[in-house]
């Protein structure tokens, strides 16, 4: 905890350190689209952006482990109910064969 928390202030700490050093104003132009803006707050949005698509393009995935894991828990379940009814049932008694 105490380490997260220190971990928490230095990055904090280095990205106000970052924006003061980053302030000048920069033009963007994409698509006909027209964005000035200081250099820190570009840099931040296109992050945001970024992070943004990675998450979108790997909700499939996530979406079909979360399917996949229903279904194994859904297995398990079944596996341990027989489990359990086939230690409850009494041992078939075989007569000994000489």
């Amino acid at each position: 905890m105490k380490s997260a928390l220190v971990l928490a202030t230095a990055l904090a700490a280095l990205m106000v350190t970052f924006s003061l050093q980053n302030s000048q104003t920069v033009q963007v132009h994409f698509l006909g689209w027209y964005f000035e803006g200081a250099l820190v707050l570009v840099l931040l949005m296109s992050f945001a952006i970024g992070v943004l698509t990675m998450y979108l393009a790997s909700l499939p995935a996530r979406f079909t482990r979360s399917r996949q894991l229903t279904e194994c828990r859904r297995l398990l379940e079944a596996s341990n109910h027989s489990l359990d009814l086939l230690r409850s049932e009494p041992p078939d008694e075989k007569p000994p064969q000489a």
